[in-house]
């Protein structure tokens, strides 16, 4: 393996919206339901495909092809109170 530096936009290779929550371990990121959620593989730079959440759960808003850009996005709150975030993909609009 080696390490590669991504461009911070790329194009939505393939997506899918997840309407059930996953078996375990799925951890729910604090949610006290189930909420519908993208994930998405994105092409960058035609060297590599990135498996991520989405920002977008619509699929009306979605298109193969589309372009895309890295986000930071909330992902839970701990028990202290400090927020967790992660990277996540949304329309370069």
């Amino acid at each position: 393996m080696t390490a590669e530096s991504l461009p911070s936009h790329g194009t939505l290779w393939s997506y899918t919206i997840q309407r059930f929550a996953p078996k375990a371990p799925f951890d729910g990121a604090g949610q006290t339901e189930f909420r519908p959620y993208g994930v998405g593989y994105v092409a960058f730079a035609d060297s590599v495909i990135v498996e991520g959440r989405l920002t977008e759960h619509e699929p009306e808003r979605l298109r193969i092809g589309q372009s895309m850009k890295v986000v930071v996005a909330p992902y839970t709150t701990t028990d202290d109170g400090s927020e967790l975030v992660t990277y996540a993909f949304a329309p370069n609009e």
